[in-house]
């Protein structure tokens, strides 16, 4: 029979070479030999674990601490059992009495406690895992995983700066860590163009990476989202207008307001460049139903002043009016839709490691914070504005145009992703109900109150000034 140690060594050459089987094998004939090893079972463990067999690899674990209860690595290996049960309270407590065992700088278990409480991202669980991790980069300076940890928790803490610092160091370890090039190109503090530079090159050196593919269709995602948002509150300006421009000066300065949004074309013209070619038609092409709907919503806005010129004359003030309130709603109804087709296949999109912080800024696109909260405001306050003047059926047109362009906001967390399940994962369940309801009861009620106002008043909404 093979001594303990080779057999723990042949069975970590099978696990890094991806023989799961043949190390399981070898680690059962060993303990039907001799069951009361402790260094066979915790061996056991980690095998288990690798393959995902959480609930075996926990008794293995457990064993081995009822055999050796001071050995650090056996309490290291029972922690890892529990998180992968998604026991997170005992895994932390099992891994903080392994670090106890060990005297307290004891570098593999300070990583551990780091993971575990990163995962959780409660805010005071991530300011310990930021000194966890601290203290293990001081121990091994040299270890670029403990570098990519401690980069990921600065930026989970919002402080880009000190992340990209420690990407730096890391790279400078190992050029070729997948992580932390990835890291950085999705590091929000980075310009568009060198996120999606980095991204490439982790594709070329791993074209099979498929977290940097999700991230590459996240950077398409983001320059598309961008353009659309500025059509879209464009769209609203324009709605505004309809409140006290006079049809003839509304003729002449709405189609020049429309024809400025040309430089939109230029936004982020760098990062689209660095984009492979016939990405973005590839990407048009995976994703029509979005492409199309936000073609609609923009060509439903830009076409509205045109539709008021055809119209324009003796017959045609309130019929110009009737269809660009149509199409102004019509068009945030498309912005909406689009929103809603975007968060999808992102969503789907995202890697299936779901790192903590690919859900964290998955769910802060989906919250609408931002753009769409001042839009909702400036548009309340208009319409109130609006209301007391010679046409307050336009301050309906307003309520209703800003509010359905923020629907998708409501309808992406109540019915694309599963909300507690992702709030959860995403930020450790520390959002605030209360923000949920209160912002989707002020989409709501806009909406209501929109639709209300254009009912019980005229549909003539731009005063034409030559007839008085």
């Amino acid at each position: 029979m093979l001594g303990v140690e080779m057999v723990i060594d042949r069975s970590e050459a099978f696990l890094v070479t991806g023989r799961h089987e043949r190390a399981l094998a070898l680690l059962s004939h060993a303990l039907a030999s001799d069951p009361d090893n402790a260094d066979l079972h915790g061996q056991m463990s980690r095998v288990l674990a690798s393959s995902e067999d959480w609930q075996r690899a926990l008794d293995s674990a457990q064993r081995a601490v009822d055999l050796e209860p001071g050995e650090p690595w056996w309490w290291l290996r029972l922690s890892a059992a529990l998180a992968g049960s998604n026991d997170m309270q005992n895994a932390e407590s099992a891994i903080r009495w392994g670090l106890t065992v060990a005297g307290g700088a004891w570098t593999p278990g300070l990583y551990m406690l780091g993971c575990i409480l990163f995962d959780q991202a409660e805010p005071t669980q991530l300011d310990e895992a930021e000194q966890v991790f601290r203290k293990a980069v001081e121990l091994s300076p040299e270890n670029a995983d403990f570098r990519y940890m401690l980069a990921n928790t600065f930026a989970a803490r919002q402080k880009g700066f000190d992340a990209e610092q420690q990407i730096d160091a890391g790279l400078a370890i190992d050029p070729f860590h997948t992580d932390l090039l990835l890291m950085r190109g999705t590091n929000p503090s980075k310009s568009a163009d060198g996120r999606v530079k980095s991204l490439l090159g982790v594709l070329h050196l791993n074209p099979d990476e498929a977290r940097a593919r999700a991230s590459l269709e996240n950077e398409y995602f983001r320059l598309r989202v961008r353009r659309h948002m500025v059509w879209w509150l464009l769209a609203v300006a324009d709605a505004a207008l309809l409140l006290w421009i006079p049809q003839a000066v509304y003729v002449l300065c709405v189609p020049a307001l429309w024809i400025s949004l040309l430089f939109v074309a230029y936004t982020n013209f760098d990062a689209r460049k660095a984009l492979p070619k016939g990405f973005v038609r590839r990407m048009d092409r995976k994703y029509a139903a979005a492409t199309w709907t936000g073609w609609f919503s923009i060509a439903a806005s830009v076409s509205i002043p045109f539709v008021v010129f055809a119209l324009y004359g003796d017959h045609g003030s309130v019929a110009g009016n009737v269809a660009a309130s149509t199409q102004l709603v019509t068009s945030s109804v498309a912005y909406s839709f689009y929103r809603w087709l975007v968060i999808r296949a992102r969503h789907k999109s995202i890697s299936p490691e779901r790192n903590p912080n690919d859900l964290r800024n998955l769910l802060a696109e989906a919250q609408g914070a931002g753009a769409a909260i001042y839009v909702l405001f400036i548009a309340f306050g208009l319409a109130r504005l609006g209301f007391h003047g010679a046409q307050p059926a336009a301050a309906g047109v307003v309520l209703l145009t800003a509010s359905l362009g923020s629907a998708w906001w409501w309808i992406t967390w109540n019915s694309v992703m599963p909300p507690h399940k992702l709030a959860r994962a995403a930020n450790g369940g520390t959002r605030k109900a209360w923000q949920t309801t209160a912002f989707s009861l002020l989409v709501l009620g806009m909406a209501v109150a929109g639709i209300v106002i254009i009912a019980t008043h005229d549909f003539a909404l731009v005063p034409d000034y030559q007839r008085r």
